[in-house]
């Protein structure tokens, strides 16, 4: 049986009671308050007039006003009576009838302001609620026979309240166990952070008696976290209110506790300010709701995520078994995150070292191809200088020459892809100016432009550089700018141009030569790819340039793209941090 289910049987049984003990017991107004967690009395059943259920059924006494007036009170054996003369002046005022006359007697007579209930306790003797009466019908104090009527339905009264508090025990144990149960089935299978996430948030809103439920598992970069809500969708979190619980999560998981927020109650302490303690109650009453639970996620010491409940409606706050089976939650889910977490590194590093197997094998094959043919042009050639020593040695040489120059390029390429790809390379920064380096490049190429019929251009340049490596940085400026001369037309144009955008520098590299299909660009940056189209493959090149140019851009913490069309030319787009 649901709380809810419970609650509401229970509510029937005390409206019985309540008005039994007015019609019984001769008076006007019966009432049945309960004590709340925090030590408050709250009005659950009131019979009788409807005028006085309208005005009082729901009402909360504050704890040190029940207190007080049990200190002034009479003891009428189990009843307790407060003459009008002797109440605390901390008590509220109470529900009055206008129309009431008292009646015709003067022999003790009783007075509006009069009280008179009697308490019930639970097996620990702890006050459970009180079982209050007002204006009696005779307009007297009641007598003996009256006082034993109300000692015997505050004794009834007793009887079902301790029912209904094992019933809502053994309900609460259920819809905890139940929750429990669910959280750890989904811990023992192996599934996908955000797999996890979504499968777990209605079990645990339902077993924990949430009105609403956000869950947050944390990844390395806040773009990575996984996030589900139950109902779906909840009401919409302030992302300030997100970075506070982010916060208070790994605090709490700290100290293995939950937290609580609630406009009267228990409250999160020392974790948040009285700022964010605010704004997390209005933002619980947004919600309509009356508290909010955090339970951290966490495995061994690290906090993995959170969980946020928010209750509303008859619901209690939290007891200390649902924040214990809350934070036993927050365990299940810590370990069920940080294996789905393991398995899928796992998993990556299976598929990295198939990758890299694969590369491998393509670099040894496509290694072995290009330096097969220029060798094997090497050797014919020597064989025919050593056959023919007098054929024509200058044609041969040329070859031979072209073709160890040819390998040489090839080694040298090869060399530099493996230093500027290795991870563990340390890279010594310093002050570059890129247009600097700009200046550089387009002094090497000027020779070549010009006999080419290429302009180069170096648009205006800003004032910016950047932290790294000047040696390979260079290479980055000396690549883009030596390929966008050499597949030129005769009669184009280069640009270069150097800017400031977002803290960064913008190198931008445009030609107008032969341009590359969509296919093309998708594979530019792939080791040894040169092109599918014949006019390039003219080109003389290793295919390596450009692979060497995106590791630099990379471990110097930037990016680099290519927008191109098929014959109108190409530009490269690198962006770095500025300095």
């Amino acid at each position: 049986m649901s709380q809810a289910a419970t609650a509401a049987d229970d509510r029937v049984l005390f409206d019985r009671i309540v008005e039994s003990a007015a019609e019984v017991a001769a008076f006007q107004v019966a009432a049945l308050s309960l004590v709340l967690p925090n030590g408050d009395l709250e009005a659950v059943a009131v019979g009788g007039d409807a005028r006085a259920r309208d005005a009082v059924l729901g009402r909360v006494t504050p704890r040190h006003v029940v207190e007080a007036e049990f200190a002034a009170a009479e003891q009428w054996g189990a009843l307790r009576f407060v003459p009008h003369d002797r109440l605390p002046g901390s008590s509220p005022v109470g529900w009055s009838d206008p129309t009431w006359s008292g009646g015709d007697s003067n022999v003790d007579p009783w007075h509006p302001n009069d009280t008179l209930f009697a308490p019930f306790f639970t097996a620990s003797g702890d006050l459970a609620g009180t079982l209050n009466v007002d204006l009696p019908l005779n307009g007297q104090r009641p007598g003996p026979l009256q006082r034993v009527v109300l000692e015997v339905f505050a004794g009834q009264a007793g009887v079902v309240l301790a029912a209904a508090q094992e019933r809502t025990r053994l309900a609460e144990r259920v819809r905890i166990t139940q929750a429990v149960q669910a959280v750890a089935r989904v811990s023992n299978e192996v599934l996908e952070p955000e797999v996890v996430v979504a499968a777990v948030a209605e079990p645990v809103a339902k077993g924990l008696g949430c009105s609403q439920l956000w869950i947050r598992t944390f990844g390395d970069d806040i773009r990575d976290d996984h996030s589900a809500t139950y109902p779906h969708p909840a009401t919409a979190t302030p992302p300030e209110l997100v970075d506070v619980a982010r916060r208070v999560a790994h605090d709490a998981w700290a100290l293995r506790r939950t937290v609580t927020v609630a406009p009267t109650g228990a409250s999160a302490g020392d974790l948040v300010t009285a700022a964010e303690e605010a704004a997390i109650i209005d933002f619980v009453s947004s919600s309509a709701s009356h508290s909010l639970l955090l339970v951290p996620i966490g495995a061994a010491s690290q906090c993995l995520g959170y969980v946020v409940c928010t209750r509303a409606g008859s619901y209690p706050t939290w007891s200390d078994a649902e924040r214990a089976a809350a934070l036993e939650i927050g365990r299940d889910l810590g370990r069920s995150v940080l294996n789905s977490r393991l398995f899928a590194l796992e998993r990556k590093l299976v598929s990295n070292l198939r990758t890299a197997e694969r590369a491998r094998a393509t670099l040894f094959s496509t290694v072995s191809h290009e330096l097969k043919n220029p060798l094997a042009s090497v050797v014919g050639h020597v064989e025919m200088l050593q056959d023919d020593p007098d054929g024509d040695s200058a044609w041969s040489l040329g070859v031979i020459d072209r073709n160890v120059r040819r390998l040489q390029g090839l080694v040298d390429d090869l060399l530099d892809l493996g230093r500027f790809s290795d991870p563990d390379r340390p890279l010594v920064r310093t002050r570059v100016d890129v247009n600097e380096l700009v200046r550089d490049a387009l002094e090497m190429f000027t020779p070549e432009a010009t006999k080419n019929g290429v302009t180069l251009q170096h648009e205006q340049p800003a004032d910016v550089a950047v932290s790294g490596s000047s040696e390979e940085l260079s290479r980055v400026v000396t690549n883009l700018v030596g390929n966008a001369v050499k597949f030129s037309r005769r009669g184009g144009r280069v640009s270069i141009g150097v800017d400031r955008s977002d803290h960064h520098l913008v190198l931008e590299v445009t030609d107008q030569g032969l341009g590359m299909s969509q296919e093309d660009q998708a594979r530019l940056f792939t080791e040894f790819f040169r092109s599918t189209n014949p006019d390039a493959l003219a080109v003389p090149g290793t295919g390596l340039g450009l692979s060497i140019v995106k590791h630099i851009v990379v471990r110097h913490g930037g990016s680099i793209d290519v927008t191109s069309s098929l014959g109108e030319g190409t530009t490269f787009t690198v962006r770095l941090p500025a300095v």
